[in-house]
């Protein structure tokens, strides 16, 4: 899944993040350019190079097949207009209905395990959605800001809203395994070596019932709807504060200077 690690003292408080600086703005914007998409495909490849997962590209961005498919959505994340971090989101429709989405990176190397697991879904009025959380990664110049890692987390769950998943997936690094477990996931499969990536991945999966309560109990879920204003702009592909300083009251504002 990820490029981006969080700090050792931060691991035992993975779901526990600061508030944001006065002085910071954190924004968001989904990927419907070429100048956001390279934003992201950057941040991409610095974040997963910075561990060694992935070798250099002289383009310094790293693009997989999956990128551009009709059942893809990347959000990239910035801080103070700086490209900060990054993550995919892909839909596998069992329905057949949304083109591309026949297909998703996990299948590389849990595709038996995926299908079989959604194959019980396969029955009128029953879950067909899943989405798997991809490519997460962060701009080592950010490697430690855990308000970043916070606005990640916040997009991928506007993103499962959007796409009406009943299952999120998520194929990540071992040692990633017990925070998520603390989100609502549970381990599917064992790590398997991840293609053209230096790590294994495990397969973890979390399931419409775990939904409510993730959303009512993690830090950078709560408060999340269709019907608030992020959701709506970040949807139309605008550029969107997601935390950003107050604006300063007349009241509060330093007495200008006397003539």
């Amino acid at each position: 899944m990820d490029g981006f690690d969080f700090a050792a003292q931060n691991r035992q408080r993975a779901v526990s993040f600061p508030s944001v600086r006065e002085a910071d703005t954190i924004s968001l914007q989904l990927a419907l350019n070429p100048i956001i998409a390279r934003d992201g495909f950057r941040v991409r490849h610095d974040g997963y190079r910075s561990y060694g997962y992935v070798n250099p590209q002289e383009n310094g961005l790293f693009i997989d097949k999956y990128d551009g498919r009709a059942n893809v959505k990347m959000v990239v994340i910035y801080k103070n207009d700086r490209p900060a971090a990054t993550v995919r989101l892909c839909l596998f429709d069992a329905t057949g209905t949304m083109p591309d989405a026949d297909r998703v990176p996990a299948m590389e190397i849990f595709e038996t395990e995926i299908r079989e697991m959604l194959s019980g879904f396969a029955t009128p009025g029953a879950p067909q959605r899943a989405v798997e959380v991809s490519r997460m990664a962060r701009s080592p110049d950010f490697a430690n800001d855990t308000s970043v890692v916070q606005a990640l987390f916040r997009a991928v769950g506007y993103l499962v809203l959007y796409y009406q998943a009943d299952v999120v997936l998520n194929a990540c690094r071992p040692h990633h395994v017990p925070m998520y477990r603390r989100f609502g996931f549970q381990k599917i499969q064992e790590p398997r070596q991840y293609p053209n990536l230096t790590y294994k991945a495990a397969l973890t999966a979390c399931f419409r019932a775990h939904f409510g309560s993730a959303r009512s109990e993690l830090p950078f879920l709560r408060g999340i709807s269709t019907e608030d204003a992020v959701y709506g702009s970040l949807i139309s592909g605008e550029r969107t504060a997601l935390y950003a300083p107050e604006p300063e009251s007349p009241v509060n504002a330093p007495a200008a200077a006397a003539a």
